[in-house]
């Protein structure tokens, strides 16, 4: 079904009555199929007459003396009642215009004993009327359909498939938490829903706002917001959807989760003064937390003190809250613990985004920060024998670096470059660049990469793991 109604009338009535029932229908959110509205110049009209009457739930019929004189109009009534006699359900809505019962015995005694609605008791109650059968009880779904039209979308009638879709989806988990099936789960850019609810009117907004929610969802995926887009692109993006800015204002913790790059300071847009009063609140937080001396969180930090603000902000302050570089880059591109997906790609993706020209709107202290908490934590490394991590893929020498990497730990030898190793990390920077559509050269990306150290850093990360352990080990016997 395409259409709510479909009016059937004769021309005559057009001026009198029937085009202002076609706006005063429009204007309360009903797709109307009305000849002025519908038809264009070229198209077949009795092709679009069969198209409008097999596709409109309802079809209202203008019956009116020059109705009962045409030949389109009874034609037009012949399909609606063909409809009603193949389906168990009203199709038919009669208004008389300018007639009386005896009137419409004479056409039709069946259409006589039908209820119906005249004009004569004026335009809006002829709208009630159409409205009290087409939207019984004020149902949910049609609630739903007129919300999601004033934040400006334009959704299918209510008979549409896309709304199983919608009331499927108002049934999906937060996608954050542990251990909760993927399928049951919104993905990236989710908020959490209206509250579930007896009443037809709060049902019908939870509806709305799934509906609302799953257009800028699916969106986001297309477009790829990720923590990798320019902060200007993700701003866009948040103006573009209806709701979602007022929905970031709401959650503005999640939002950071999914866009860490708007707390930049003066990357915020819109938001910069929300994000600048939650980063002074969180300040004068953990300043009182430090002063009594608190040790929440000390693990995280360089220093082993508390921080000096919430983990959200750390990139807003001049030295990351003193929290350690590898935590910040977590931070970043995965968001918290039990939080949301933040980012499509792995560890080296990331890793190799930092080092192309993509990641160059960044401030330099920042891009710095998380490049350094990238090398130094280990979870960048593929290979297809590493269960649960990054697979690489199926050229021949994947897998060869964690394997030189692995053997200097174990030799307690400097880390130099094999052959089969410079091949493995070429071949797995090239699938990173195809996968992020960056414009550097591979074999540039690979000299940056050898630059900054990575397998040296991930050896000495790792012996720094493997010592801890020992000394825990040695402390418990």
């Amino acid at each position: 079904m395409l259409y709510d109604v479909f009016i059937s009338h004769a021309s005559e009535d057009k001026e009198s009555f029937v085009r202002p029932l076609a706006k005063a229908l429009r204007s309360q959110n009903v797709e109307v199929w009305y000849d002025e509205f519908t038809l264009q110049l070229g198209d077949s009209i009795r092709r679009s007459l069969d198209r409008g009457l097999k596709q409109s739930r309802f079809g209202i019929v203008v019956l009116s003396h020059a109705f009962f004189e045409k030949n389109w109009p009874q034609y037009e009534l012949d399909g609606l009642a063909e409809r009603e006699m193949k389906g168990c359900d009203v199709v038919i809505l009669p208004v008389w215009h300018g007639i009386a019962h005896e009137d419409v015995m004479d056409y039709s005694p069946s259409l006589a004993g039908r209820k119906s609605v005249s004009t004569d008791f004026g335009i809006q109650a002829v709208v009630k009327a159409i409205l009290q059968t087409i939207r019984p009880q004020q149902s949910p779904l049609i609630i739903a359909r007129d919300t999601v039209i004033e934040w400006g979308l334009k959704p299918p009638v209510i008979t549409d498939e896309y709304w199983l879709e919608v009331v499927q989806a108002s049934n999906r988990l937060p996608g954050f938490g542990a251990t909760i099936p993927e399928e049951s789960t919104w993905s990236r850019w989710s908020f959490p829903l209206p509250d579930r609810s007896n009443s037809s009117k709060k049902w019908g907004e939870r509806l709305a706002w799934t509906a609302l929610q799953m257009n800028w969802v699916n969106a986001a995926e297309a477009l790829s917001i990720t923590p990798l887009t320019h902060p200007n692109t993700v701003l866009d993006f948040i103006y573009s959807h209806p709701g979602l800015l007022e929905t970031s204002e709401a959650y503005p913790l999640l939002l950071v989760e999914y866009a860490p790059q708007l707390t930049i300071p003066d990357m915020g847009g819109e938001l910069e003064s929300m994000f600048e009063s939650f980063y002074n609140a969180s300040i004068a937080s953990y300043k009182e937390m430090r002063n009594t001396e608190s040790s929440q969180s000390s693990s995280l930090t360089t220093n082993k003190l508390c921080p000096l603000c919430a983990e959200e902000w750390a990139l807003r302050h001049p030295t990351f809250g003193d929290y350690a570089s590898t935590h910040v880059a977590n931070q970043y591109f995965s968001g918290g613990m039990f939080g949301p997906q933040v980012s499509p790609y792995c560890t080296f993706d990331h890793a190799v985004w930092l080092l192309s020209e993509a990641s160059n709107w960044m401030p330099r202290n920042i891009h710095s920060y998380l490049l350094e908490g990238l090398t130094n934590w280990i979870s960048w490394i593929w290979g297809p024998s590493l269960s649960g991590s990054d697979p690489g893929g199926n050229w021949s020498s994947n897998g060869s670096l964690i394997k030189r990497i692995l053997h200097c730990l174990e030799s307690k030898k400097h880390f130099t470059w094999s052959k089969e190793a410079k091949e493995d990390t070429l071949e797995r920077i090239r699938l990173s660049s195809a996968t992020l559509v960056l414009s550097d050269a591979p074999e540039e990306l690979f000299r940056r990469f050898v630059d900054y150290k990575f397998p040296q850093k991930f050896i000495l990360a790792e012996q720094g793991i493997r010592d801890r352990r020992s000394i825990r080990r040695g402390g418990s016997q």
